[in-house]
């Protein structure tokens, strides 16, 4: 793979979509990334995505199950441990994991499988990963995400789906006939997002990346887009804009001792 392509991912896409700042932080700066904020959510992901992986790789539950409790017993994950309602989300989410892997019938199954797309005549090259990926039939294939949030961003969860797709189809080497089911799996909530995806899908997904590709190489301002997601931007603490916006609000629209003007909410 040329080292000259520009390397895109799912996060490096949607950082650069949700906030030009946090994409310079994050990918132009230089700047060494903050250590990641530890939440039970957080955790209680990774504590899934592990033990579906271990079921995945053995179809045995107990794996996962071990998996999950070890996971979930280390010190710094103490914020979903034992006795915690993070513990008991992790374990009811791993057992619906065990119905959703129960319900697959497939000829093979691979788990985190993850690579690039390099696409040299465009200078990209796209890296993803599928959580699980099943072959069902010579030209039948099933992509899933597994998902543990309490919601998704549906377009946002579709793009991750489409990258995903391309590097099962490029790894794979799927030939042009074959069809992917792409899934998002939710074991909390048990809701699927499914997107049925051919080598066409595969070609305007990588014609998507490659003009965000880019736009990303030629922007020059990285304007700030503060707003609620600044509450999970692990670079909020050096974001002069994000600071600016909570200490002032609107207060930065008024002249000196102007006021806001009263609002009418008399009912009709």
């Amino acid at each position: 793979m040329s080292s000259e392509l520009f390397r895109l991912t799912h996060s490096k896409i949607e950082t650069f979509r949700r906030c030009r700042k946090q994409y310079w932080f994050a990918y132009v700066s230089g700047l060494p990334w903050p250590e990641q904020e530890q939440t039970a959510a957080l955790i209680v992901g990774n504590a899934v995505h592990r033990a579906m992986q271990k079921l995945c790789d053995t179809g045995h539950p107990d794996d996962g199950y071990a998996e999950l409790d070890a996971y979930l017993r280390m010190p710094k994950h103490e914020l979903a441990g034992p006795g915690t309602e993070g513990y008991a989300e992790a374990l009811a989410c791993y057992e619906a994991g065990i119905a959703a892997h129960e319900s697959i019938a497939s000829e093979a199954r691979w788990a985190e499988l993850e690579s690039w797309a390099p696409w040299e005549r465009a200078g990209i090259t796209v890296r993803s990963r599928a959580d699980r990926v099943d072959r069902l039939a010579a030209n039948r294939w099933l992509v899933i995400d597994w998902k543990t949030g309490k919601f998704e961003v549906e377009d946002v969860t579709d793009r991750q789906l489409d990258l995903a797709h391309v590097i099962v189809r490029t790894v794979r080497r799927l030939p042009a006939e074959a069809t992917v089911r792409a899934v998002a799996w939710n074991l909390r909530t048990g809701q699927q997002r499914v997107r049925e995806l051919t080598r066409q899908d595969a070609l305007h997904t990588m014609a998507y990346a490659a003009r965000m590709a880019e736009r990303m190489q030629a922007e020059a301002e990285f304007l700030a887009n503060p707003g609620p997601h600044c509450g999970f931007c692990a670079w909020r603490g050096r974001c002069e804009a994000a600071a600016r916006l909570e200490a002032e609000g609107l207060e930065w629209l008024l002249a000196d001792g102007e006021a806001l003007p009263e609002a009418d909410f008399a009912e009709e």
